[in-house]
């Protein structure tokens, strides 16, 4: 009885803290949250002495995806339970996040001078955690977010729509895909062939392993820089960025870069 009890009392505070934070979330008063008081007087006086006003762009049209973002806010654990224990209280979430960054990029045009009409168009996620969640996870909790907010910030063609995921997240590239995704960059496990499926006119920046990149492991890196060419090559699209799939680690070396680059001289001409 104890624990039934103990089980119970935990339940009802894992509920109650996420229903919580949207609450306050949706009353955020972003403008004052993001930006102090004597903004507008800053600006000016930076403007008077070197003739520039901030720019969107210099607070990033980027952000975290909204998988990253909620186990950042609740724990990778929660995350994934709450879509089997609480689908709902989930939807809500994904729409709070979609609402609180367009209410806040929002914010952001408007402290820069830009208005709905002559916003700056183009918006990036990094989303590494989307590859947790199941393609119908995915479809109720990521996507709709992404929607969201390439319909406002990214809706013509040429438009900026990009993501990052250094992950296992290859089960997600047919709703992915339904995106218009401008570029990618996925994990090392997600190549040229699978993403061309769903993307065929995406630029694809990187799919060599961070890791063999880090430990210069030459021969290693000159079969993964032959394997995306011939990709690309069979898939008859342009489009490849030969790079890592994710960040560039300490200890890569200039070597690696050369041999890299020594393939596609060899090996990337179509």
């Amino acid at each position: 009885m104890k624990m039934s009890c103990l089980n119970a009392a935990v339940r009802a505070v894992s509920v109650y803290l996420p229903e919580k934070i949207l609450d306050n979330a949706e009353k955020l008063d972003v403008r004052n949250f993001a930006f102090p008081p004597d903004w507008d007087k800053k600006v000016n006086d930076v403007y008077e002495k070197t003739g520039r006003k901030p720019e969107p762009r210099d607070f990033g049209r980027h952000i975290r995806g909204p998988c990253t973002l909620a186990t950042s806010i609740i724990g990778v654990e929660n995350f994934i339970y709450f879509w089997y224990d609480e689908p709902d209280l989930m939807r809500r979430f994904s729409r709070v996040i979609a609402d609180t960054i367009l209410r806040l990029n929002k914010a952001i045009d408007n402290a820069c001078g830009y208005n709905e009409q002559n916003k700056p168009h183009g918006f990036s996620f990094a989303d590494d955690n989307c590859c947790l969640t199941t393609p119908e996870f995915y479809e109720a909790f990521g996507y709709p977010v992404l929607k969201q907010v390439f319909d406002y910030y990214s809706p013509d063609e040429g438009d900026m729509r990009y993501q990052h995921s250094d992950s296992d997240m290859g089960h997600l590239l047919p709703i992915l895909g339904r995106l218009n995704f401008t570029g990618v960059n996925f994990g090392p496990n997600v190549l040229v062939n699978e993403i061309r499926k769903y993307m065929s006119g995406t630029r694809i920046d990187g799919c060599i392993a961070p890791y063999v990149f880090m430990r210069n492991q030459s021969e290693e890196i000159v079969s993964q820089a032959k394997r995306d060419c011939q990709m690309a090559i069979d898939s008859g699209t342009k489009g490849l960025n030969l790079a890592a799939a994710g960040s560039v680690n300490p200890g890569s070396s200039l070597a690696s870069l050369r041999l890299i680059m020594q393939v596609i001289q060899n090996f990337g001409r179509y």
